[in-house]
């Protein structure tokens, strides 16, 4: 299993910082991600956040691309129904290109309607529109030039240059595996990861669908951490408690507005699927665990450690602990 770094970049009021300086700590913080034996890097996107949640990723990912020369860098997710998937295709192409073949497109539907109404796609047709998208990004990355028809796009002898670095394509995963039509997309399009983790059922009716497309079944697991370390659980939690309090309420009331009232019931403190303050020996245990997880296997660990406000200085010695007596560790066991 490998262990990523997770970059939400808030800039909430409470903490708000110079843009300039904020994104210029998270690039450092990337560098010396890499420097640490970190294996990956990811962004995410939302729009419309007042605390400026990234909602350009792939600009973001070049400017990482630029300054490491190692690290996975990945979008976990990306929200494909807004894009043109042949834009789409361009732009990550040259992300790949500049990165060497590091980018990882990790893609999904995202759940918040305004971000659908203001860039003007139906939400309620946000389905067929991505199946529609990565059949139009496969072809792009993978054929020289073709021709599409659908219902949303209309591509005519159209091919894009220059192509990613990696081939056939750059890794694509697909985020929401506990649903049927998410795992399909997976299985027929043989894409690489679940951008989360399948229950057993949804595993098995993914294997089903891999035999009946003749696709391989290669697809893994990813799992997101946000949290802190440091040398004991309640100096975690004393650094770490208002910055992730601020986060994990941000993330709960989104949830709760559209619906989605079964998630983030539990404390904050007690939110272990989610959120971690643990010294090196703690997180080891639940890196440990999520490593032994079968059917699908977890690829990657993405650990959220420089939670929306908290000093780049208090950020970059949790990555240095995490990295020095936890890292080793993973990568041993």
């Amino acid at each position: 299993m490998k262990i990523g770094l997770f970059f939400r970049v808030g800039n909430p009021e409470p903490w708000q910082r110079d843009w300039h300086q904020l994104y210029g700590e998270m690039l450092e913080q990337c560098e010396a991600g890499e420097a640490l034996g970190f294996d990956a890097v990811t962004t995410t996107e939302h729009h419309f956040s007042p605390d400026g949640y990234v909602p350009c990723p792939l600009t973001v990912e070049a400017a990482i691309a630029a300054r490491t020369e190692r690290v996975l860098i990945c979008s976990y997710v990306l929200l494909l129904p807004l894009y043109h998937p042949l834009r789409l295709a361009e732009e990550a192409a040259l992300v790949d290109v500049i990165s060497g073949g590091r980018l990882v497109l990790g893609m999904g539907l995202g759940f918040r309607w305004e971000e659908y109404a203001a860039f003007g796609v139906d939400r309620k047709r946000s389905g067929p529109r991505m199946d529609e998208c990565i059949e139009v990004l496969v072809r792009a990355f993978t054929e020289d030039r073709f021709t599409f028809k659908g219902e949303f796009f209309d591509i005519v002898n159209s091919g894009m240059t220059p192509k990613s670095y990696r081939k056939p394509r750059p890794l694509m995963w697909l985020g929401r595996p506990d649903n049927e039509a998410s795992i399909r997309r997976i299985a027929q399009w043989e894409l690489d990861g679940f951008a989360g983790e399948p229950p057993p059922h949804m595993y098995d009716k993914y294997l089903k669908l891999c035999a009946e497309y003749g696709t391989a079944p290669h697809a893994k697991g990813q799992r997101l951490l946000f949290g802190h370390c440091a040398q004991d659980p309640e100096r975690a939690w004393h650094e770490a408690k208002k910055h992730a309090q601020w986060s994990w309420a941000w993330y709960r009331d989104w949830h709760w507005s559209y619906g989605n009232t079964t998630v983030m019931n539990d404390p904050l403190r007690d939110d272990a699927e989610q959120f971690v303050f643990a010294d090196p020996d703690g997180w080891k245990k639940i890196l440990g665990e999520i490593a032994s997880h079968r059917d699908p296997e977890v690829s990657h660990t993405f650990v959220g450690l420089a939670l929306p406000g908290l000093p780049h200085e208090t950020v970059m010695n949790s990555m240095e602990l995490f990295a020095r007596e936890v890292l080793p560790a993973v990568q041993e066991a």
